[in-house]
């Protein structure tokens, strides 16, 4: 006996149906929503942690420049932007020549005037400004001139 095969009329379709694909891209939405914003927040503070140190490295390298020179320089730190101006000394008056000017980003400066000596050390000590909208406060004299702020200060208590 020969048997006939019956024609198959349900047919076995492989994949997703919308509803399926539309519940996936709901969940994957929802995911991105919750993650995408701390990606953003760390590459922010990444990114103001960068300056910050590219900022307290270029206040050392004035620091030697003045030094290896042996000329005077001024740091004009003012808002969002710091300048750095060559002082020439000549008979009658000095005068400045900028050299280079930045833009910050992250770091908001109060006005104020760094001036290096020939020897390469920065007067005033302190540079007062805000990072990442907090109170920044940072002692030039560990940082360049080598000292630690506290025990000077500690030390004329002594005294």
């Amino acid at each position: 006996m020969i048997k006939k095969l019956k024609p198959n009329h349900h047919y076995k379709y492989h994949g997703f149906t919308l509803i399926e694909l539309m519940v996936v891209m709901a969940i994957v939405a929802l995911l991105m929503s919750m993650v995408g914003p701390l990606a953003i927040n760390t590459l922010e503070k990444a990114q103001a942690k960068q300056e910050m140190l590219t900022m307290k490295n270029w206040f050392r390298k004035i620091s030697y420049r003045a030094f290896s020179t042996g000329q005077k320089y001024q740091l004009k730190l003012s808002g969002k932007k710091a300048e750095l101006f060559l002082i020439n000394a000549d008979q009658q008056a000095e005068k400045t020549t900028l050299i280079l000017s930045k833009n910050l980003e992250s770091l908001f400066f109060q006005p104020q005037i760094l001036t290096y000596s020939e020897k390469g050390f920065v007067t005033p000590m302190t540079v007062k400004g805000v990072y990442r909208n907090k109170a920044l406060l940072v002692d030039l004299s560990q940082w360049v001139n080598g000292e630690n702020l506290n025990e000077k200060l500690n030390e004329e208590a002594s005294k």
